[in-house]
């Protein structure tokens, strides 16, 4: 298999899946005038609740996320991308324990209409990027990016269900990517560090990092299978505790300030049904040892299709220079 051959076939496109993660960066760009639609599904179920590292069974969260994206090549360095997703989440509480409850808890009395038991649907956040390859070659690319996080509209933060966190953030970072041709040929690796300046709530700083990882070996030159692994640590704020159901100022917002560690491993598969279309699926679990407040995603399940597009820019191009896309790239995004 050569560099080319990989490439054209390469989008790496299995979602972390991730509650809280931002905006994913790939390495390699579409050309200029060339880009991809992708509509992915995920289906994530949280279990276990964490007061800081102590896992409480307080009911479970269910996630139903449809992410729409857009990624182009305004040059052969430089690409932008733009995605929505729609959350439909619900949560179940299972009695067994005193916080196996419905928000609001005690200071609020009555039911939160988003924790009743059903599904709730509710545009998320809008993620824009730009991401500039610095270096490539030999089957390697480096590529520095910007993004940014806007929710679409004031949604509602206090539930299990609720269906993000209603914060403004800038995130920076780079992704790198490996193809190999000799030593190891098929195989080829990933990885991406964003750092996220997120709103600050009740002046409390809550940045974040956030990396992932892949490695995946072309099984034929259609079909890859892929093992991952990303996390994420929060800069700053606050360890949930029982006590902060009793304080009035914080507890509305504790989902928004609380310090939201994690780390998940998984696995995934792709397949080129041809040079415009792909199809990728995976599964994540969350290690419940490295995880700090919030939910722990017992399992995430991922399924997708990426179309690949060429403008008449592109056309143009790819006829005067006879060079076929090297990459096709999806910047999929995670959800909350």
């Amino acid at each position: 298999m050569t560099v080319r051959s990989a490439l054209v076939t390469l989008s790496v496109p299995i979602a972390l899946a991730l509650s809280a993660a931002p905006a994913r960066a790939q390495a390699w760009l579409p050309p200029q005038g060339e880009g991809s639609v992708s509509f992915v599904f995920s289906d994530i179920l949280a279990n276990n609740h964490f007061f800081g590292k102590q896992a409480v069974d307080a009911g479970r969260v269910r996630s139903e996320t449809l992410v729409g994206d857009v990624t182009y090549g305004l040059t052969d360095r430089i690409a932008i991308s733009a995605s929505i997703p729609v959350v439909a989440s619900k949560y179940t509480g299972n009695n067994i324990s005193p916080f196996a409850a419905p928000h609001p808890q005690p200071l609020y009395p009555g039911v939160n209409p988003l924790d009743d038991g059903s599904y709730h649907a509710e545009l998320q956040d809008f993620r824009f990027g730009l991401r500039y390859n610095l270096v490539k070659g030999r089957g390697f690319a480096f590529t520095p990016f910007v993004g940014s996080i806007v929710p679409s509209h004031g949604y509602e933060i206090f539930a299990h269900a609720a269906p993000g966190r209603d914060l403004n953030e800038l995130q920076l970072g780079a992704s790198a990517a490996k193809v190999f041709e000799t030593g190891l040929p098929g195989v080829f690796v990933q990885a991406s560090y964003s750092y996220g300046i997120v709103q600050q709530v009740l002046d409390i700083s809550h940045n974040r990092s956030t990396v992932s990882a892949e490695i995946g070996y072309f099984v034929t030159p259609r079909v890859r299978v892929i093992g991952l692994g990303g996390g994420q640590v929060t800069h700053g704020g606050i360890d949930a505790s029982p006590e902060l159901g009793f304080d009035p100022i914080r507890f509305p917002v504790h989902d928004q300030i609380t310090r939201d560690d994690f780390l998940t491993v998984g696995a995934g598969v792709a397949y080129a049904m041809s040079e415009k279309i792909d199809l990728f699926g995976s599964v994540i679990h969350a290690l419940a040892a490295e995880q700090r407040n919030s939910h722990q995603i017992d399992r995430g399940l991922t399924f997708g299709l990426t179309w690949s597009f060429s403008t008449k820019r592109g056309n143009n191009r790819a006829i005067a220079s006879n060079e076929k896309a090297l990459a096709k790239c999806v910047c999929e995004k995670g959800t909350k």
